[in-house]
């Protein structure tokens, strides 16, 4: 465990140098937010996209608690209250 903690430890200081690359540019042209926002409507309107975000949005959206569900995983599958807890 000891080695593990240490070598966790020590990962993150090979990033440090790349610290450097990271200038940022000062004096650049802003696009107007009419602009800015239609860039982003091309973006969303890409299928690329909005399939994957109306996906997770259904997702979540429909989620609902089922209590026969959560019934039959506890009496049949003998999930804990723990393992119910983490799905």
């Amino acid at each position: 465990p000891q080695s593990v903690v240490m070598l966790m430890a020590a990962l993150p200081s090979l990033i440090l140098p790349l610290i450097y690359n990271l200038k940022e540019k000062k004096d650049i042209q802003v696009a107007s937010t009419r602009e800015q926002c239609g860039e982003i409507w091309n973006t969303v309107c890409s299928r690329a996209v909005w399939q994957p975000m109306g996906f997770v949005y259904l997702y979540n959206v429909l989620q609902v608690g089922n209590s026969a569900w959560k019934q039959f995983l506890k009496t049949v599958l003998g999930f804990t209250s723990n393992q119910l807890n983490s799905l």
